[in-house]
């Protein structure tokens, strides 16, 4: 659990003063899981960088559904040539204006294809929303992991001292060495340091909650929650169940819409419209003006789309392999995660409920038995060690357990609020 590091008393004062000055700043409200996901979603700049994403999709089915806009032509034949075409004098001038008429529906394809990269693009800020929130509930779990490490640093730090003077006792009674008093008092120090270190690692779980929102310093002092309460999970088989609904999976079907509606569209485009005209002709040789009409129909010699169809055509078969295997590789990990959390479920009631009262117990025992000089300070030292162990073991079980029930609301979609 402890990691020992030199650092002089400047650098250790440095840190509590920030410690300090962090919680003044901090307002005196703990902080809710559900209050953290709230904050979240209104706030985190990822979801708000992202809303410009169907901004631009949304001016992308605006462009699918304009009319092509008509043509302006201008010819001038006859013009500085040879004999009687030189010159002007036999000029003729004709000015058009057409415009393409499209068939098919293709302009309704065009928008429908449009609005399905829409919806397929909801569908990736889904899951970017499930993601953000699974990773908010695990800092807020890592928050609360550590403000019991925390707790447990200072709890060593207390039977560090309560050794101290036990040991001080004893050599000034003359029933123990006195090196035995400078043993005591390194492991008290060494146990300061380890809780100044899981001082500086809560301020460091508490500034990345806060990221999670945007926050630049955090305005709360703790997490509010209860490490070793362990919320019920669902069925497996409705876990099953919902997995197959999850963002994760029916993008593969959002997918697969788009590509079917790609290859309505290039069958569509192969023949984009007939261009109709209307113009005005003026022959300048003999002072007369008509009017000239024209079609244009593009002749299919070679269709020039097959291979933009090929492709969406694989896309969309490749949209439901990929489903299949995502669905199956979702299973393995819901049954691995599933399996996991019952294992960890009876970890923690093991080390609660039965390791962590013995081992109190024990060391009330081993502390009495020190003091009448029937246990040695090393026996002393061990049963403290046991005890921080266990407890140590206890946090990490617990945090387990969150961590991996959240991987399990994710995966399945399942919402992450308790």
């Amino acid at each position: 659990m402890f990691r020992f590091t030199a650092t002089g008393r400047f650098a250790l004062a440095a840190l509590l003063a920030f410690g300090a000055a962090s919680a003044a700043l901090a307002a005196e409200v703990p902080l809710t899981l559900r209050e953290a996901l709230s904050r979240t979603l209104q706030s985190n700049p990822d979801l708000a960088a992202y809303q410009y994403v169907l901004k631009a999709q949304d001016g992308l089915v605006t462009q699918a559904g304009l009319k092509p806009n008509p043509r302006l032509t201008a010819d001038l034949e006859n013009v500085l040539g040879t004999g009687d075409t030189s010159g002007f004098d036999a000029a003729e001038l004709t000015i058009g204006l057409s415009q393409l008429i499209e068939l098919d529906g293709l302009r309704d394809k065009r928008v429908a294809s449009a609005r399905l990269e829409r919806e397929g693009l909801e569908v990736e800020g889904h899951i970017a929303r499930l993601d953000l929130l699974a990773e908010t509930a695990r800092r807020f779990v890592s928050l609360v992991s550590q403000q019991e490490e925390h707790r447990l640093a200072h709890l060593a730090v207390e039977l560090a001292d309560k050794t101290a003077a036990a040991v001080k006792r004893r050599v000034e009674a003359a029933k123990s060495p006195e090196a035995e008093l400078d043993r005591a008092a390194v492991a008290l120090e060494r146990a300061r340091i380890a809780d100044a270190h899981a001082e500086h690692e809560l301020l460091a779980a508490r500034s990345d909650l806060a990221a999670s929102w945007g926050a630049a310093m955090p305005d709360f002092t703790e997490a509010a929650a209860d490490l070793y309460q362990l919320p019920e999970i669902a069925p497996y088989p409705d876990l099953l169940t919902a997995l197959e609904r999850t963002p994760d999976l029916t993008r593969y079907l959002s997918q697969a819409r788009l590509r079917e509606s790609e290859i309505t569209l290039a069958l569509a485009s192969r023949r984009p419209g007939i261009e109709i005209g209307a113009g005005l002709r003026r022959q300048q040789a003999v002072r007369d003006t008509a009017l000239v009409f024209s079609v244009g129909i593009p002749l299919l010699t070679s269709d020039r789309n097959q291979g933009r169809i090929a492709a969406a055509e694989a896309l969309r078969d490749g949209a439901e392999a990929q489903r299949i295997a995502a669905l199956v590789n979702a299973r393995a990990q819901l049954f691995r995660n599933h399996r996991e959390l019952l294992d960890l479920r009876q970890q923690v009631s093991a080390l609660r409920e039965r390791a962590l009262p013995q081992i109190e117990a024990a060391l009330k025992k081993t502390e009495y038995a020190y003091e009448r000089g029937r246990y040695s300070y090393l026996e002393l030292v061990d049963a403290q060690r046991e005890l921080v162990a266990v407890r140590d073991s206890l946090i990490d079980a617990a945090t387990a357990y969150h961590l991996t029930l959240i991987e399990i609301e994710r995966l399945s979609g399942l919402a992450a609020s308790r």
